[in-house]
């Protein structure tokens, strides 16, 4: 087994009423209360009144944007940060032998992880919505709860990204509604209780976790599984790897995507100069008429469609979507403009999978003018990752016009010596790409900016801080047009 079982749970409860009731605490330790999953919650239990401390690796403008609101913030891990608080809660990036984790055990503090605290959060909220998927989670979280929140609805929302409509990554809400993204690894999926869950897609990644395709498809089983029979489930009709999940479900089940046998569908698509796409849509016999999206890209009509599938079903009107949906205009970190310097424009995403590279590429071409190149600085995540993924990564970074591949980001792991960014390099090359190794930050921001002339653009690609480069950028393009 790859995952956690349903019933699984990390949480010592002494009183089972306290596991339930959020009533009962006032005060919570939060380790790694600068990720953007763990400071979301840390926001909601605020608004809760409840008192928050928390420790992080580093200060960042997450923490001091929750030191602004009253929580108590330590740089480092140490376990004289631990008080008698009622719970401590953790990231999954954060191991047993953490001092904090170990002071807890020691005064007898009941513990969880993040997923399971979300959990409970989830059960205040009696129309939660779980949106998961291997790609395209925080784009269709932000965008269901731009209509949720737009049509008057006031959702409380968690979002993997930074929404300038909510001013952050959470917005607590007054309505019944929550929405979230709930991603399968470690089956941190399994501690949500939604009424509708949504599968995007199901795709190869956290290879580190999984040990194949076949572990990761039973996991989204046991996933939708558990949606009440009152419940729904929204799911991606196009994609193979999914197919299971209409069959496993005990609820009723909306198919969504560009088949013709899809209960909502769009169709007649077609793409501006700024590869943005607008599409007729139907749902069951109802024609809901002409939609256009507000960011660009081909895969963000899926993403589009499973919101509209659930904004309906809260009874949300057609009309009021189309106007919505075209307002929408992304999130931080998500083909996202930085800045058009000597006519190269400069645009960064988050894009770390294969799959999620291809679409972003794509979207690239469709957004530049027919003469205009596509180059690519692409920091890849994870050593894991990159060493079970190298063949499918060197497949989609050699459609681009020429790759700069810097250092790989660990994130959380150590570097055992198995794969190198020159290996990429060398893929890239042997399917006649063009692709070169950077070693340094500056060395990758010179590469990009020799090869770009007026009309192209650079992308910087990956879940590190890759977008960090764009000052970099800037300086280097201009030391290229002065010459």
């Amino acid at each position: 087994m790859f995952f956690q079982s349903k019933n699984g749970g990390s949480c010592t409860m002494k009183d089972e009423n306290q596991r339930l009731d959020l009533k009962n605490i006032q005060s919570v330790h939060m380790i790694g209360i600068g990720g953007i999953g763990m400071s979301a919650l840390a926001h909601i239990l605020l608004d809760q009144g409840i008192r928050i401390s928390g420790s992080d690796r580093e200060e960042s403008d997450t923490t001091r944007r929750l030191k602004d609101r009253g929580a108590i913030i330590y740089t480092g891990h140490e376990a004289s940060h631990v008080k008698e608080v009622d719970w401590l809660v953790y990231s999954a990036a954060i191991p047993k032998d953490n001092p904090e984790r170990q002071e807890a055990l020691l005064k007898k503090i009941p513990e969880m992880d993040r997923a399971e605290l979300l959990g409970k959060i989830m059960k205040l909220y009696p129309q939660s919505v779980a949106v998961a998927g291997s790609h395209g989670k925080t784009t269709t979280t932000a965008m269901l709860s731009c209509l949720l929140e737009w049509a008057g609805l006031d959702p409380t929302v968690l979002v993997g990204g930074y929404l300038n409509e909510i001013g952050g990554n959470v917005k607590v809400g007054k309505g019944p509604h929550l929405v979230t993204e709930a991603c399968e690894y470690h089956g941190s999926f399994l501690r949500f209780p939604p009424r509708i869950g949504i599968v995007l897609n199901i795709d190869l990644d956290h290879l580190d976790y999984f040990e194949n395709l076949a572990a990761i498809q039973a996991v989204f089983g046991d996933f939708v599984e558990q949606l009440p029979p009152e419940g729904l489930l929204v799911m991606n009709g196009d994609d193979a790897n999914s197919a299971h999940l209409a069959r496993v479900a005990d609820c009723p089940v909306i198919r969504f995507g560009l088949c013709q046998d899809c209960d909502l569908k769009a169709s007649n698509l077609e793409v501006d100069d700024s590869g943005r796409y607008s599409f007729t849509v139907r749902f069951q016999e109802r024609n809901l008429g002409r939609f256009t999206l507000g960011i660009p890209g081909k895969h963000h009509v899926h993403n589009a469609l499973a919101s509209l599938a659930v904004a309906l079903e809260l009874g949300v009107s057609g009309e009021k979507l189309k106007e919505i949906l075209s307002d929408f205009h992304g999130l931080h970190r998500r083909f996202e403009s930085l800045g058009n310097w000597h006519d190269v424009t400069v645009v960064d995403d988050y894009a770390h999978h294969p799959a999620e590279i291809l679409a972003t590429l794509q979207t690239a071409r469709s957004a530049v003018s027919p003469r205009g190149k596509v180059y690519c600085i692409f920091q890849p995540h994870t050593y894991t990752r990159t060493l079970a993924l190298l063949n499918e990564f060197a497949d989609a970074l050699a459609l681009a016009d020429g790759v700069v591949v810097t250092d790989i980001f660990a994130a959380r792991e150590p570097d055992r010596g198995l794969v190198h960014s020159r290996d990429l390099v060398k893929e890239i090359l042997t399917r006649g790409g063009k692709a070169i190794y950077a070693a340094t930050p500056d060395e990758a921001a010179g590469e990009a900016a020799s090869l770009a002339a007026a009309g192209d653009m650079i992308l910087t690609m990956g879940a590190g801080p890759v977008n960090e480069l764009a000052p970099m950028l800037e300086n280097q393009l201009g030391i290229k047009n002065d010459e």
